[in-house]
């Protein structure tokens, strides 16, 4: 058994990874990621989300603008060998205790942590999330998401993201092992969405199945 955490900063999109990976899941389209395998979704827990107050937008899975207040969670089970795993979604409001106590626990518990980025966010910013998280193994995987909002020269960017990245994390004598970018959402307009919404499939199911 394989106990994932995603951890980032604020809308970084930790939910909608949950959420897109378990579509993935019902409709039975992980078979057809790379390296898919057909498996099944145990048990799932989004009961941590709060709509924002005022938050009258949907977005593009049908769901309210929320905020996650307690750890969201996700427990899958792989066909062929029975073995379950465990995702684990924390907010990323450090400032409210509720919700550092979530981000505590679960980079204590889980055995392999991504650490999810935005494209629309300055990293520096986000890194702000990451310097207050003090339990962290020695080897971690890195999630870019959003990448559907770099305008341009998106490739470009993407390395430029990875380099500065891996020296923060490389300060913190962390490894980054390896880097998914994905797009986590149903976005309308983006001729590789399906590409990109593949990527976060495959990202859960080869870290946990690997």
């Amino acid at each position: 058994m394989v106990n994932i955490g995603l951890l980032g900063d604020i809308s970084a999109g930790k939910t909608s990874i949950l959420r897109l990976f378990v579509r993935y899941l019902k409709v039975g389209e992980i078979e057809n990621v790379k390296g898919g395998i057909k498996c099944t979704v145990v048990k799932t827990d989004f009961s941590g989300e709060a709509t924002v107050p005022g938050g009258e937008k949907e977005d593009s899975l049908n769901q309210k603008e929320t905020k996650t207040i307690h750890p969201n969670r996700v427990v899958f089970r792989e066909d062929s060998s029975g073995r379950a795993h465990t995702i684990f979604a924390p907010g990323g409001d450090r400032a409210r205790s509720v919700i550092r106590m979530g981000i505590i626990t679960i980079s204590r518990i889980a055995t392999q942590i991504i650490a999810v980025f935005s494209c629309d966010r300055a990293l520096e910013t986000q890194f702000e999330f990451f310097r207050d998280v003090r339990f962290f193994p020695d080897n971690i995987y890195v999630c870019i998401n959003k990448i559907d909002l770099i305008e341009k020269d998106a490739e470009k960017k993407v390395e430029e993201l990875k380099t500065k990245i891996v020296d923060f994390f490389k300060q913190r004598k962390i490894t980054v092992k390896e880097f998914f970018i994905t797009c986590a959402e149903a976005v309308e307009g983006f001729e590789d969405v399906q590409t990109y919404n593949d990527h976060t499939a495959e990202m859960i199911l080869s870290i946990s199945t690997s």
